[in-house]
Protein backbone atom coordinates (compact mmCIF):
# COMPACT_ATOMS: atom_id res chain seq x y z
CA UNK A 1 0.00 0.00 0.00
CA UNK A 2 1.42 3.11 -0.92
CA UNK A 3 2.29 5.90 2.23
CA UNK A 4 -0.56 8.32 2.43
CA UNK A 5 0.43 11.77 1.75
CA UNK A 6 1.17 14.22 4.60
CA UNK A 7 -2.20 16.13 4.23
CA UNK A 8 -4.49 13.08 4.74
CA UNK A 9 -2.72 12.14 7.49
CA UNK A 10 -3.22 15.70 9.05
CA UNK A 11 -6.99 15.81 7.89
CA UNK A 12 -6.89 12.07 10.22
CA UNK A 13 -5.43 13.41 12.76
CA UNK A 14 -7.55 16.84 13.03
CA UNK A 15 -11.15 14.42 13.17
CA UNK A 16 -9.48 11.56 14.65
CA UNK A 17 -8.06 11.54 18.01
CA UNK A 18 -8.63 13.23 21.66
CA UNK A 19 -8.98 16.70 20.07
CA UNK A 20 -11.47 16.21 17.55
CA UNK A 21 -15.03 17.32 19.00
CA UNK A 22 -13.06 20.66 19.84
CA UNK A 23 -12.50 21.04 16.51
CA UNK A 24 -15.82 20.03 15.10
CA UNK A 25 -17.43 22.66 17.61
CA UNK A 26 -15.30 25.11 16.05
CA UNK A 27 -16.40 24.02 12.49
CA UNK A 28 -19.70 23.74 13.63
CA UNK A 29 -19.51 27.65 15.27
CA UNK A 30 -18.17 28.94 12.11
CA UNK A 31 -20.83 27.40 10.21
CA UNK A 32 -23.44 28.83 12.40
CA UNK A 33 -21.69 32.61 12.09
CA UNK A 34 -21.56 32.71 8.55
CA UNK A 35 -24.96 31.03 7.88
CA UNK A 36 -26.44 33.72 9.87
CA UNK A 37 -24.38 36.11 8.13
CA UNK A 38 -26.02 35.07 4.43
CA UNK A 39 -28.57 36.59 3.19
CA UNK A 40 -32.05 34.75 2.55
CA UNK A 41 -33.10 34.21 -0.81
CA UNK A 42 -36.02 37.55 0.12
CA UNK A 43 -33.03 39.83 0.75
CA UNK A 44 -31.18 38.88 -2.28
CA UNK A 45 -34.34 39.29 -4.37
CA UNK A 46 -35.18 42.58 -2.10
CA UNK A 47 -31.79 43.83 -2.75
CA UNK A 48 -31.55 43.04 -6.36
CA UNK A 49 -35.09 44.62 -6.93
CA UNK A 50 -33.44 47.79 -5.20
CA UNK A 51 -30.62 47.62 -7.80
CA UNK A 52 -32.81 47.34 -10.58
CA UNK A 53 -34.79 50.50 -9.70
CA UNK A 54 -31.88 52.44 -9.00
CA UNK A 55 -30.24 51.10 -12.71
CA UNK A 56 -33.69 51.87 -14.41
CA UNK A 57 -33.61 55.53 -12.97
CA UNK A 58 -29.86 56.14 -13.69
CA UNK A 59 -30.60 54.83 -17.59
CA UNK A 60 -33.97 57.20 -17.16
CA UNK A 61 -31.88 59.91 -16.22
CA UNK A 62 -28.99 59.41 -18.96
CA UNK A 63 -31.83 58.97 -21.79
CA UNK A 64 -33.44 61.58 -20.51
CA UNK A 65 -29.91 64.30 -20.68
CA UNK A 66 -29.55 62.20 -24.26
CA UNK A 67 -32.56 63.54 -25.26
CA UNK A 68 -32.11 67.38 -24.22
CA UNK A 69 -28.81 67.12 -25.61
CA UNK A 70 -30.22 65.47 -29.10
CA UNK A 71 -32.67 68.82 -29.07
CA UNK A 72 -29.73 71.07 -28.64
CA UNK A 73 -27.67 69.59 -30.68
CA UNK A 74 -30.36 69.77 -33.70
CA UNK A 75 -31.04 73.74 -32.78
CA UNK A 76 -27.30 74.30 -33.30
CA UNK A 77 -27.20 72.46 -36.50
CA UNK A 78 -30.59 74.72 -37.67
CA UNK A 79 -29.13 77.67 -36.35
CA UNK A 80 -25.83 76.83 -37.95
CA UNK A 81 -27.58 76.41 -41.47
CA UNK A 82 -29.41 79.26 -41.53
CA UNK A 83 -26.35 80.89 -40.15
CA UNK A 84 -24.34 79.90 -43.60
CA UNK A 85 -27.42 81.07 -45.60
CA UNK A 86 -27.80 84.49 -44.35
CA UNK A 87 -23.56 84.86 -44.15
CA UNK A 88 -24.03 83.54 -48.23
CA UNK A 89 -26.86 86.04 -48.58
CA UNK A 90 -24.86 88.79 -47.30
CA UNK A 91 -21.62 88.00 -49.07
CA UNK A 92 -23.78 88.29 -52.19
CA UNK A 93 -25.14 91.61 -51.25
CA UNK A 94 -22.03 93.38 -50.29
CA UNK A 95 -20.66 91.55 -53.62
CA UNK A 96 -23.31 93.59 -55.40
CA UNK A 97 -23.29 97.01 -53.40
CA UNK A 98 -19.20 96.70 -54.18
CA UNK A 99 -20.00 96.69 -57.78
CA UNK A 100 -22.83 99.42 -57.61
CA UNK A 101 -20.16 101.63 -55.33
CA UNK A 102 -17.75 101.09 -57.71
CA UNK A 103 -20.40 101.89 -61.02
CA UNK A 104 -21.38 104.90 -59.08
CA UNK A 105 -17.88 106.37 -58.26
CA UNK A 106 -16.93 105.71 -61.87
CA UNK A 107 -19.91 107.91 -62.74
CA UNK A 108 -19.00 110.49 -60.29
CA UNK A 109 -16.07 110.66 -61.72
CA UNK A 110 -17.18 111.14 -65.58
CA UNK A 111 -19.58 113.63 -64.45
CA UNK A 112 -17.14 115.71 -62.47
CA UNK A 113 -14.79 115.59 -65.22
CA UNK A 114 -17.79 116.61 -67.72
CA UNK A 115 -18.19 119.12 -65.22
CA UNK A 116 -15.24 120.50 -65.22
CA UNK A 117 -15.12 121.05 -69.26
CA UNK A 118 -18.30 122.75 -68.98
CA UNK A 119 -16.86 125.50 -66.58
CA UNK A 120 -15.52 129.17 -67.35
CA UNK A 121 -13.30 130.83 -65.13
CA UNK A 122 -12.15 134.53 -66.03
CA UNK A 123 -9.18 135.70 -65.32
CA UNK A 124 -9.79 139.21 -62.66
CA UNK A 125 -13.35 138.34 -62.69
CA UNK A 126 -14.31 137.67 -58.99
CA UNK A 127 -15.81 134.15 -58.03
CA UNK A 128 -18.87 135.33 -55.78
CA UNK A 129 -22.00 133.32 -55.15
CA UNK A 130 -25.13 134.42 -56.78
CA UNK A 131 -23.45 135.67 -60.39
CA UNK A 132 -24.45 134.10 -63.48
CA UNK A 133 -21.86 134.42 -66.15
CA UNK A 134 -24.57 134.96 -68.59
CA UNK A 135 -25.57 138.32 -66.80
CA UNK A 136 -21.84 139.52 -66.48
CA UNK A 137 -20.59 139.09 -70.29
CA UNK A 138 -22.88 141.53 -71.59
CA UNK A 139 -21.10 143.82 -69.31
CA UNK A 140 -17.83 143.08 -70.09
CA UNK A 141 -18.32 143.04 -73.50
CA UNK A 142 -20.04 146.10 -74.03
CA UNK A 143 -18.58 149.84 -74.82
CA UNK A 144 -18.67 150.97 -71.87
CA UNK A 145 -16.26 148.52 -70.26
CA UNK A 146 -12.58 149.39 -70.19
CA UNK A 147 -11.80 146.19 -71.13
CA UNK A 148 -13.83 146.54 -74.56
CA UNK A 149 -13.94 144.37 -77.04
CA UNK A 150 -15.54 144.93 -80.48
CA UNK A 151 -18.85 142.29 -80.78
CA UNK A 152 -18.80 139.76 -83.34
CA UNK A 153 -21.96 138.00 -84.39
CA UNK A 154 -22.28 134.72 -83.07
CA UNK A 155 -24.41 132.41 -81.54
CA UNK A 156 -25.54 132.71 -77.98
CA UNK A 157 -23.68 131.83 -75.44
CA UNK A 158 -24.81 128.85 -73.01
CA UNK A 159 -23.51 127.94 -70.23
CA UNK A 160 -24.89 125.37 -67.56
CA UNK A 161 -22.86 126.39 -64.56
CA UNK A 162 -20.11 128.30 -63.39
CA UNK A 163 -17.65 127.12 -60.56
CA UNK A 164 -17.17 129.15 -57.70
CA UNK A 165 -14.85 129.56 -54.85
CA UNK A 166 -16.73 127.95 -52.16
CA UNK A 167 -16.63 124.62 -54.68
CA UNK A 168 -20.62 124.84 -55.23
CA UNK A 169 -22.33 125.39 -58.80
CA UNK A 170 -23.97 129.02 -58.91
CA UNK A 171 -26.40 129.64 -61.25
Amino acid sequence: MAPASPDASSNDSLTQGPGRGKYLTQIAADLATISANMLSRTDKTEMLAEIRTAIREEVMEVRRDLTALERRVENLEADRAQNLQHQQATDTATTRQGNVLLELRRHLEDLDNCGQRNNIRIRGLPETSGEVLMELLPGLFSRTSPIWMPRYPCSKIFLCSLWNQEGRYAR
